[in-house]
Formats: structure tokens, sequence, C-alpha cells
């Protein structure tokens, strides 16, 4: 009896160590401006672009491994290919292609602004341009070879339906784009509101959508609707969905949402202010969000606070766990935090974080 109860004490002992090693960030780095989205990751480094032209590779102590000066400031996040290359676009219209050591490739410029994160597939890659415009982009060379207009503006960033085969684009005033690879319009959504997030996508191919509206919609693969679902507030950040389907996101009701499959609420947590980011999903079913008080917060599955962190501005990157189960979180003053999860990204959710993957490639891998 004695032993059990020394084991038990041990048992807690060790979990309060760890949830004080969570708690403090393991680093921290002075971006020098915000990071928009979700740093990305290439060849063992994180991946991250800022407002203010910098480009830059941090290594698993946040260490600088390279860092490159961009012709402008960046809206939107990296992306990184299968070869580990990495494509980044300026808020001014430039988009350009760096290899895993930071060498340039080579830079298209478009002539539109650029807010959302390009898209990319086997040889080409999509940037949507602020004023709605739709570029198809030769990958070796960056060559442009064809364009669209939407005619709506758009500031957040497209991603690919299941199979990979039509993008699916977000524009500012009300509507989601479906749009094949050759830039036909195969279908259209409209929300009542604006919408600023990126789409989620399940293997069936249903697509999840927040908007400004206050709703979080499920839609088919056709566009329809299957369900809706109100929060109490405006809805920015993209939602999360695990391995059973449930859906996760913030508002600026404060509230942290979980969702079922069906659309029916199953909890919310009450946060200290506006959730703006979009959250983050580890292997062990945990959620990590943050929110403009500069709090980052660890929920489990049910909606029950693990550990919490008060940082000095505002959370407004996107949430994102490297293969070193290290979580990167990012404030509005540049201030790039990083804590031991204990727990890698989530491998079986249908999508785990903003933009579908660690890559930030639009698509859940």
């Amino acid at each position: 009896m004695i032993k059990r109860i020394s084991c038990l004490a041990l048992l807690f002992v060790g979990q309060l160590l760890a949830l004080g090693a969570a708690t403090r960030p393991a680093w921290q780095f002075s971006l020098g401006s915000a990071c928009p989205g979700s740093p990305a990751y290439s060849a063992g480094r994180a991946i991250v672009a800022t407002r203010n032209g910098a480009l830059l590779a941090l290594d698993r102590n946040g260490k600088v491994s390279w860092q490159r000066t961009l012709p402008a400031g960046c809206l939107a996040a990296p992306a990184v290919d299968a070869d580990n290359d990495i494509y980044v676009a300026c808020a001014e219209g430039t988009v350009l292609r760096f290899t895993s050591a930071g060498k340039p490739v080579w830079q298209a410029d478009l002539d539109v602004e650029i807010l959302a994160t390009p898209l990319l597939a086997a040889d080409a890659l999509y940037a949507v341009g602020g004023s709605g415009r739709v570029s198809k982009i030769r990958k070796k060379d960056g060559v442009l070879m064809k364009k669209i207009e939407l005619g709506l503006p758009a500031h957040s960033s497209p991603v690919w339906d299941a199979g990979r085969k039509v993008l699916l684009v977000p524009t500012k005033d009300y509507y989601l784009f479906a749009i094949d690879t050759e830039l036909n319009v195969r279908w259209k959504y409209r929300t009542v509101g604006v919408i600023l997030s990126v789409p989620a996508v399940t293997p069936r191919n249903e697509v999840y959508l927040t908007s400004m509206d206050h709703h979080l919609y499920k839609l088919d693969n056709g566009g329809r609707l299957l369900w809706k679902f109100k929060a109490r507030g405006w809805i920015k950040g993209s939602p999360v969905i695990d391995e059973r389907g449930r859906v996760y996101f913030g508002s600026y009701d404060r509230n942290f949402y979980a969702v079922s499959a069906d659309g029916r609420p199953l909890w919310q947590y009450k946060g200290k202010a506006q959730f703006t980011a979009s959250a983050a999903l580890d292997a062990a079913g945990n959620l990590y969000c943050g929110d403009t008080s500069g709090t980052v917060y660890a929920l489990d599955r049910y909606g029950k606070l693990v550990w919490e962190y008060k940082s000095s501005d505002f959370i407004t990157a996107d949430l994102t766990i490297l293969p070193d189960q290290v979580l990167l979180a990012g404030s509005i003053d540049g201030t790039l935090l990083a804590f031991r999860t204990g727990q890698p990204l989530a491998k079986k959710a249908w999508w785990a974080k903003y933009l579908g993957n660690l890559a930030n490639s639009g698509f859940d891998e």
C-alpha cells in the first residue's frame, strides 16, 4: 500500500513538473515584426515570413540558420513543397522561390497585392491576389501560365479539395469559389458575412468554412450546405478537425468551441479575450489556441484547461506544432514563443492546423 502511494505521488510530481515545463516557453525569438499565418517547416527548420519583409529559418532551439530580405513585407505564411523548397508571397505582388538553404531560385512579379499563401501543385502554384485575381505559375521557373479575375477581394489563402483537383478560394465578400486547375469556376457558395479564414477539408471532401457572420458552415463536395452552427460572435480563425470529425474553432465572443460532425455543440471554453488565430491539435487530442489578451491555452479534448501562459501581446499568428514536439505561437509585437508539448501534431486528424499541414501546402497529409 505504501509502495502504491509512493508511486502515485511520484507520478503526480512528474505531472506537475511537466506542466511547469509546458507553461514556460522553451525559447522565444524577437522577429522584429509580426508573422502572418503559421510558420512552415522545411528540412528541420521553422520557416517564418514577417510583415517587415524578412524570411527566416529557425532551428529547434530558436537560433537563426539563415535569413533573407524580401522585396516587401508579407501578409501571408510561406509554403514548402515535397523537395523542401520554400515559396513566399510579398504583399506588393512578388512571389519568390528559395531552396531549403535559403538560396533564391526565381522571382515572379504579378503586379497585384497578395494577401494569401501560394497553393502548391506538382508542376504549378496558384497565387490569389487581393483583388480576386488567381494566377497559375509554372513551378520550375516562375513563369505566369494563366490568370482569371473573380471580381471579388480575396484576403484568405486557398486550399485543395480532398482529390487535389479543385482549388477552394475564399473571398472577402461572402463567396467560397471552387476552381479547377485550369482556372474554371466549378461552383460557388455564398455566406452571409465576410470571410477572413481558410477552409478545412475532410477525407470525404466535405468543406468546413467560418465567417464573420458568426457561423461555421459545412458543405458537401458540390458546394451544397449540409448544416451551419452559430457562435455568439465573429469568427476569423480557421477550423481544425480531429480524426472523428469533431470541429474546433475560436470566436470574437471569447469562446473556443467544439462541434460534432453533425453540427451539435459539444463544449465551449471561455477565454480571457477574443480568439482570432487558428488552433493546432496534437496527437493526444490536446488543443492549443491563443487570444488577444496574449494568453496561450492548452485544452484537453473535453475542453478542460491543461495549462495557460500569458505573453506580452495579442496572439495573432496561427499556431503550429513542429515534429520535435514544439508548439509555436506568435504575437502581434513580433515575439515567437516556443513550448514543449510532449506530443507532435496530430497525424490522424483530418485537419490538424491552419492550411492543413506543417508545409502550409493547403491539404492534409
